[in-house]
């Protein structure tokens, strides 16, 4: 490069940075930084803010940054104090919510709300609906469900109103934007069509609700001042003269509603600078628009794009990997990532012949790392769903390998695992009072119309008896009539039929009675909403059949239920894909990759999987171990798509456990019946 460009870093607060990363900091107008995983993006915009305070002499106080979550707020306040060698970083440093707090803490009647409104959070928004689609129910305007099921509903209900606000929806347009929505397919059964007419339906209520408590959730803090802000121009000017220019952080993640909010507040000086990247953009699922980042040069036609393409994390193989895979994505934003550290070791693909032999096999792998030196919580397994982990735990509990899971609950401590287990254990004990909570646990799943008067009459007349707590809902039944004392009846025949069984497999045992107690249907009426417990319950079924006898399994998962603590440190980390964005690892497995698992065939958006293939290869630096299995569940399996797309020079392919002893040959000779040599690649 040649003496004197432009590109070459000359300002000492630039000093450290690459010249694309320099180049981006210096932008001024609308800009987008497209940061590659692992290029530096954090530290671009921190820069970005350096040289607006330093070089164009702007006031901190008067730069607007935003992000999501108050970890990245924190990091990013740090950072920017550090660097500007303040005390404190500015005050307009935060996520999206903190600001549109503070603009409706200011004017809380554009929000129909009066000063000193609560926020309430997600838990006090669901029990709102709750209440709603209660009485929705009573009034015979919607239809009920079972106990379980109409929890998942309410759920959903609550999460689809937040999405409607996100899309900037007001309560008395809802029911015509759904249904618009449904007509042109926009909304299809996939994403359960009843659940967003339910929404729809109450969303006007809830919302009244709301300003009759005077409170506001989450969404209502940049819903109401983005509203605003477009309809008052004066409203919209008063807060923008507060800001000479606006950076948000994670850009591929904002939904429309954010987006809206950012252009207010940025209209007149038009200083906008946004970093992210599209190709990690695996938030569809709740409210985040890729095509807000890709149309970001439509939208402000004088803009520039920057892309930011030396990796610092990833070795030349896992850059290769990852650089194939988000290739096949046509839609994407140009980018191709590198390193100058080297190729360093091939991508592992790891063929196994079933989930057991997988699990068993990346347990001794990490073993043999933590040997060599590598520490335990320098390794992660990544998985697409959750109930993928319970063969890793069982795993690396008999290996005796500390292990976290992030963000998640133990397979045994998961809610239908425990369910499941106390239809076991009441069957076993029936008459005995040490199967009592496992009776409190399950008698109304699914509902049965068994309130709290019926459980108390229950409990009194097992004191009193000294019987336990199934006796005593069999004496107590005898003779009633109505609907409630059908359903106990039929449930305590289930029991019964149970406990009575001679059937030797524990896997057996637990179907049936998870069939006929109406267990497994109630989580099949919750469509996409139950996919999560049935898959667990899948998992327990084929794990109980390892075991002899009911007391073996009672042990085994009372002791899983144990097995860990609070200490993080020095364990190895098992998350989902979408759990591990934004974090990396010297070694990273991959496991599931098989075409029945990945990509889901239950997302609406097959990009989506493919942005979550390349997050994952990302998010290590030294060695990726992706792996495969052909039988899962019974069920044969081929290798992911995904694994297919990794060039051949960037992996090395092998079965499981012998990746030493059996290397895996790209090409070779065979003969054939007339001694004809054929080349073949295998």
């Amino acid at each position: 490069m040649a003496p004197g460009s432009r590109d070459v870093v000359v300002d000492n607060h630039l000093s450290g940075l690459t010249p694309s990363q320099a180049d981006a900091a210096r932008q001024t107008g609308p800009v987008v930084v497209l940061a590659g995983a692992g290029t530096g993006k954090t530290k671009t915009l921190v820069a970005g803010i350096v040289d607006r305070v330093v070089k164009r002499r702007m006031s901190p106080d008067r730069i607007l940054a935003v992000t999501f979550t108050n970890k990245a707020a924190g990091e990013m306040k740090t950072r920017i104090a550090a660097a500007l060698n303040i005390a404190q970083a500015p005050y307009w440093v935060g996520t999206f919510h903190a600001h549109g707090r503070r603009q409706l803490r200011t004017d809380p009647d554009i929000a129909g709300l009066r000063p000193g409104f609560d926020v309430c959070d997600s838990e006090d928004s669901t029990k709102i609906v709750r209440r709603l689609l209660e009485k929705a129910i009573e009034a015979g305007v919607m239809n009920a469900d079972d106990g379980e099921t109409f929890r998942k509903r309410v759920k959903s209900v609550s999460s689809r109103i937040a999405m409607l606000k996100e899309n900037m929806v007001l309560p008395p347009d809802a029911v015509a934007w759904v249904e618009g929505r449904i007509a042109t397919d926009a909304i299809t059964e996939g994403d359960d069509i009843m659940v967003w007419r339910d929404a729809a339906v109450l969303y006007p209520a809830y919302q009244a609700m709301l300003r009759e408590s005077n409170r506001a959730d989450f969404a209502d803090l940049l819903l109401w001042p983005t509203v605003t802000m477009l309809r008052d121009e004066r409203y919209r000017r008063d807060w923008a003269d507060r800001f000479d220019c606006v950076l948000a952080d994670e850009f591929q993640d904002v939904n429309r509603l954010q987006f809206l909010w950012l252009k207010c507040l940025s209209k007149d000086h038009n200083e906008l600078f946004v970093v992210g990247d599209d190709a990690q953009s695996i938030y569809g699922w709740r409210g985040a628009n890729v095509r807000i980042i890709r149309s970001f040069l439509k939208e402000f036609p004088t803009g520039r794009m920057i892309a930011l393409e030396q990796n610092f994390r990833s070795t030349g193989h896992i850059l290769s990997a990852a650089n194939a895979v988000i290739s096949h994505d046509t839609s994407r934003l140009e980018k191709t990532l590198y390193t100058a550290s080297g190729d360093g070791e091939p991508v592992d693909i790891l063929r196994h012949t079933g989930s057991q032999d997988e699990a068993s096999g990346i347990a001794a792998e990490i073993g043999r790392r933590a040997l060599e030196g590598v520490p335990y919580e320098d390794m992660a397994v990544l998985y697409r769903f959750n109930h993928l982990s319970r063969l890793l735990e069982e795993s690396l509990l008999r290996a005796r390998i500390p292990y976290e899971l992030v963000n998640d609950t133990a397979f045994w401590q998961r809610g239908v695992v425990k369910d499941a287990l106390a239809f076991l254990r009441l069957t076993c004990f029936p008459y005995e009072r040490q199967s009592d909570e496992a009776f409190r646990r399950i008698v109304n799943q699914p509902a049965r119309g068994i309130g709290a008067k019926a459980m108390a009459t229950f409990e009194q007349v097992a004191d009193e008896e000294a019987i336990s707590l199934y006796e005593a809902a069999e004496r107590t039944v005898q003779g009633r009539t109505g609907k409630a004392a059908d359903k106990l009846r039929g449930f305590l025949d289930v029991i019964l039929k149970g406990a009575r069984s001679d059937e030797p497999s524990l896997g057996e045992r637990l179907r049936v009675l998870v069939e006929e107690s109406g267990y497994l249907a109630m989580h099949h009426a919750a469509g996409e909403d139950g996919r999560t417990a049935l898959e667990n319950l899948h998992e327990l079924l084929s794990l109980a059949n390892e075991f002899s006898s009911v007391e073996e399994l009672f042990d085994h998962a009372a002791l899983g239920s144990e097995s860990r603590d609070d200490d993080s440190v020095g364990r190895v980390k098992l998350m989902t894909i979408h759990g591990s964005k934004g974090l990396e690892f010297g070694h990273v497995f991959l496991i599931g990759w098989e075409d029945t698992l990945f990509p889901s065939r239950t997302n609406i958006d097959p990009a989506e999987e493919r942005r979550l293939a390349y997050v994952a290869l990302t998010r290590g630096r030294q060695r990726v171990s992706v792996s495969w299995c052909e039988f899962r569940r019974g069920e044969q399996a081929n290798p992911s798509c995904f694994i297919d797309e990794i060039p051949l020079q960037a992996r090395r392919d092998g079965w499981g456990r012998n990746l030493r002893r059996r290397p895996a040959f790209q090409r070779g000779t065979v003969f054939n019946r007339q001694d004809q040599r054929e080349a073949m690649g295998f």
